[in-house]
């Protein structure tokens, strides 16, 4: 898995009823034909995080079809995880 390109947003919580600042990482990865999460039409990754008293903690991640942004489910290696984390936290926005 090759992160190509990625973005973040924060995801601001109109009620307040979260706690801590939460943000949204859309990375555009690259893969090999070979690779299960290999999709034609370019494959994903959604990640999210939260931030509360200056820890960041990984919530949630999701995979899917760049074309349609339609979700697929699957389970991504140690080493996978562990590239899109260091993506995620070297292009963390300055608080």
């Amino acid at each position: 898995m090759n992160i190509v390109d990625g973005k973040v947003e924060e995801l601001v919580d109109p009620t307040g009823i979260i706690e801590g600042q939460r943000y949204e990482f859309l990375l555009t990865i690259k893969l090999d034909e070979e690779d299960e999460l290999y999709n034609e039409n370019g494959t994903g990754l959604r990640i999210l995080y939260s931030v509360k008293d200056g820890q960041k903690k990984m919530l949630t991640y999701q995979f899917y079809e760049m074309a349609t942004d339609s979700p697929f489910d699957v389970e991504w290696d140690e080493e996978e995880q562990a590239a899109a984390e260091q993506f995620c936290l070297s292009h963390f926005p300055e608080m």
